[in-house]
């Protein structure tokens, strides 16, 4: 069974009673980031339950060492509204798609069997600056 990431279960217990936070949810497999948005703290590597990030906006923190590409595919599998990256030492982020392989379409597998791959759209300079400015 998987458990929550640390500091979800507030979220979790808003979001069963209807509510649903309008800010962007950060996730940091990182450590401590600087006072903001709600920070969920995962483990990479953890299976954690990522259910209730449906229909939230979410930015997964990580730097060039973490083994971030499970985790974030495990959050993207969930269908948040929108999907991004952000990587603490580059300064640099990403919108993160989810999107079927090219086996899914080419064999004609059902929707449900499909099993999806990420892809990303660097953000631009500005896109870059505007975010760190706003999240330090």
């Amino acid at each position: 069974m998987t458990s929550l990431p640390l500091s979800a279960a507030s979220i979790v217990a808003a979001r069963l009673k209807g509510m649903k936070p309008e800010e962007m949810i950060r996730v940091s497999l990182v450590g401590a980031l600087c006072a903001g948005n709600h920070v969920v703290h995962a483990k990479p590597g953890i299976l954690h339950d990522w259910r209730w990030v449906r229909d939230l906006d979410v930015c997964l923190y990580v730097e060039p060492s973490t083994d971030w590409a499970t985790t974030l595919k495990e959050i993207a599998l969930q269908r948040p509204a929108f999907m991004s990256l952000w990587d603490v030492r580059g300064e640099w982020g990403a919108k993160v798609y989810l999107i079927p392989t090219k086996d899914d379409i080419e064999q004609c597998r059902p929707v449900v069997k499909w099993e999806y791959e990420l892809d990303f759209l660097p953000w631009l300079d500005f896109e870059n600056a505007v975010f760190l400015e706003a999240n330090t």
